[in-house]
C-alpha cells in the first residue's frame, strides 16, 4: 500500500489535507460528515425476499431478475453487471412481486409498503470491484429499491443527490471508499451495510443552494459520460472533468488542482498504480466508436457537455 494515499484519505476526513505529493492542496475548509448523518440506508437484501428456514417470508418480495414488466410496481437495483453500469445512471435490474400467503397477506402487505419507504435514485456500491467496476454510486432515473450490491440512500435532502453522486464518483470520493472499504480480496473493496453511515462524505447541509444547483447541471452535463474502472483512474478523461466540474466550479478550488501534473492528477495517478486497487489485472478497458473502432476514451479532451456518448468497450493488454 501506498502510505501517501493513506495518509491524504485520513486527512481528507479529519479535515487536515493540505498537500497532495508536492502540490499545496488545502482541504481544511470544506466540511465532512459521516453518511449516516445524511441519509438512511437502505434494508438488508434478505429483508427483501427471502424466507425464515420454516418457508415463511422474511422479505415480502419474490424477486423477478430480469424484470417481466415494462414498468414494474417494484423495480430494484439488485446486483452488479459491470459493463452496463459506466454511465452515472443505470436502470434497475429485477422487479419484486409481492408475496401471495392468504393467512398473512395482511402482514405481508405491510412490510412491502415499509421496505418501498425506502426507495431511492441513489444507491451506494457497497462490494466494489475496482479493477472492473466504475461507480462508487449510482443513480436511477427514478426511485427504485436497493438490493444486495446497490443499497439505496435515501437522503434528509433528495436536492443532494447529484451533489453525492459527482463526490462518490470523483477522484477523493472513490479515495474515501477505498480508504474506508476491506480490502481482503486483491481488487475489491467492500464496505459492510452496518458500515456504510460511517463514510466520510462532504457535509451536504453546508452547502449553498447555488453549489446544490451547480452540481445538478453537472450532473445533467456528464451522466451521458462513460467512465473506466477504477483501476484507469489515471487515464480517464470523463472522471477528470468530473473532477474539474466538482472541485474548481462547484467547490472552488484553484483550476490548477484539477490541471496535468496538479494535485488531483498526481493522485489519480498513485491510486491506479495502488497494488490493492488493481489487483495485479493485466488487461485494461478501452472505450470505442461502435462504427469503426477509434479510440473515444482516453482523449485529450471530455466529450461535449450532454452530448450522450455511443461507444462500446474491448479489453486489452497493459
Amino acid at each position: 500500500m501506498d502510505i501517501e494515499n493513506a495518509q491524504a484519505a485520513d486527512q481528507l476526513e479529519r479535515q487536515e489535507l493540505k498537500q497532495i505529493g508536492p502540490h499545496p492542496f488545502d482541504a481544511s475548509g470544506l466540511s465532512i460528515a459521516q453518511l449516516g448523518e445524511l441519509a438512511e440506508r437502505g434494508p438488508y437484501d434478505r429483508d427483501i425476499h427471502s424466507n425464515y428456514p420454516d418457508g415463511t417470508p422474511r422479505g415480502p418480495f419474490e424477486l423477478i431478475q430480469p424484470p417481466v414488466n415494462p414498468q414494474p410496481s417494484y423495480p430494484i437495483l439488485w446486483t452488479h453487471r459491470a459493463d452496463q453500469e459506466r454511465n452515472l445512471v443505470v436502470r434497475y435490474d429485477a422487479e419484486g412481486m409481492v408475496k401471495s400467503r392468504p393467512v398473512m397477506q395482511g402482514e405481508i402487505n405491510a412490510k412491502a409498503a415499509r421496505i418501498w419507504e425506502t426507495a431511492a435514485c441513489a444507491h451506494y456500491n457497497r462490494d466494489m470491484q475496482f479493477n472492473s467496476q466504475s461507480l462508487a454510486l449510482a443513480m436511477t432515473e427514478h426511485p427504485c429499491i436497493g438490493g444486495r450490491a446497490w443499497p439505496t440512500l435515501k437522503l434528509d435532502n433528495p436536492d443532494g443527490e447529484f451533489f453525492l453522486s459527482l463526490w462518490c464518483n470523483s477522484t477523493l470520493g472513490l479515495l474515501m471508499h477505498w480508504w474506508h472499504a476491506n480490502k481482503s480480496q486483491g481488487g475489491r473493496g467492500t464496505i459492510p451495510l452496518t458500515g456504510l453511515p460511517d463514510l466520510r462524505v462532504p457535509d451536504l447541509r453546508r452547502l449553498s443552494k447555488n453549489q446544490i444547483d451547480a452540481a445538478r447541471a453537472a450532473f445533467d452535463d456528464l451522466k451521458h459520460y462513460p467512465f473506466l474502472p477504477f483501476d484507469q483512474i489515471d487515464e480517464d478523461v470523463c472522471r477528470h472533468e468530473l473532477d474539474r466540474r466538482l472541485l474548481v466550479d462547484i467547490l472552488g478550488f484553484p483550476a490548477e488542482t484539477c490541471e496535468a501534473g496538479g494535485a488531483i492528477d498526481i493522485l489519480r495517478r498513485k491510486l491506479a498504480a495502488e497494488p490493492q486497487i488493481h489487483g495485479g489485472k493485466k488487461s485494461r478497458i478501452e472505450f470505442v466508436d461502435p462504427d469503426d473502432e477509434t479510440p473515444i476514451n482516453p482523449a485529450p479532451a471530455p466529450p461535449p457537455p450532454g452530448v450522450p456518448i455511443d461507444c462500446i468497450e474491448r479489453k486489452t493488454a497493459r
